[in-house]
């Protein structure tokens, strides 16, 4: 999966990738390996973070790549022109998930990146409606993140409505391959 994203989205325009809730760095490594120009910041608790420091060293990555330890319902560090989120949102409730994105706009505002900087979600993303054929999984995990954590997978009016509660405008979705069942959602400070 993680190549694959870094495959499918552009980061052409990106400097500096925060990868919020970055756990192993294994994410932010691959995109890193296919993107040369990019630098990038693995954000996590100290134990989601624990094995970071060795993912990036075994990458190549020293010298491009730091891991900062925080909580992301506080804050997120400021500096990156791109924040990314892959498998987060959906463990949260609405509230919840609208406060990561909130503080992922705030490090966008404060650091005032020349392109208006971006948030990448990387989520399954459930549609409008149930049609005759369609794989049950997507609505399974809803149902699992609903009854383990409180969380909940979303439709794409979901996800706009979210981001503006966040003070974020949707502004494209990048579908990866079909079978990873999974969508880059991009959205931008309003």
């Amino acid at each position: 999966m993680a190549g694959l994203l870094a495959d499918e989205v552009d980061f052409s325009r990106s400097g500096a990738v925060v990868d919020v809730g970055g756990g192993d760095g294994t994410l932010l490594a691959a995109v890193l390996c296919a993107h040369p120009q990019l630098r990038g910041t693995v954000y996590d608790s100290v134990e989601g973070s624990a094995q970071a420091p060795a993912t990036i060293e075994t990458a190549g990555l020293g010298r491009r790549c730091t891991v900062e330890t925080g909580d992301f319902f506080d804050r997120v560090p400021a500096g990156g022109d791109t924040y990314l989120l892959k498998s987060i949102v959906h463990d949260w409730d609405d509230e919840r998930a609208a406060t990561i994105l909130r503080h992922c706009c705030d490090a966008l505002l404060e650091g005032r990146p020349p392109t208006g900087g971006r948030v990448l979600v990387a989520e399954p993303v459930l549609p409008d409606t149930v049609t005759p054929g369609d794989s049950p999984g997507r609505y399974l995990s809803d149902l699992n993140m609903l009854v383990n954590v409180g969380g909940r997978e979303r439709t794409r009016d979901d996800f706009a409505a979210l981001f503006r509660s966040a003070g974020l405008v949707l502004t494209d979705v990048v579908e990866l391959p079909a079978h990873t069942g999974f969508c880059v959602l991009e959205a931008a400070p309003v």
